[in-house]
């Protein structure tokens, strides 16, 4: 049986495209995303108002372990990629008991 891992990625709404392209490229079989997600974190509040601008999204993928490096790498490139601001993108692993 392949060993499961769940990744949790919290990001700025902008890159969730980008996101789901780079879970494509590590192999992912899947994924689901939670749009506009609004919460506070190490980028301050983001609750979609004048005050408090921004939304996020949060993608759950349940993936074979041999993919989550090619996630982070992939997540690592584009925040590189961004580093003109500071990017909301964060990304949680956890091992996985598959019971049904």
């Amino acid at each position: 049986m392949t060993e499961m891992q769940m990744v949790l990625i919290v990001c700025d709404a902008g890159v969730t495209h980008r996101v789901k392209e780079i879970i494509d490229e590590a192999g992912a079989p899947g994924y689901t995303v939670l749009q506009d997600a609004t919460g506070k974190g190490e980028s301050g509040l983001r609750e979609n108002t004048p005050i408090w601008p921004g939304l996020n999204s949060v993608v759950l993928c349940a993936v074979p372990s041999h993919c989550v490096p090619r996630i982070r790498e992939g997540l690592d490139v584009l925040r590189k990629q961004r580093s003109a601001r500071h990017l909301p993108l964060k990304m949680f692993v956890w091992n996985l008991d598959e019971i049904g």
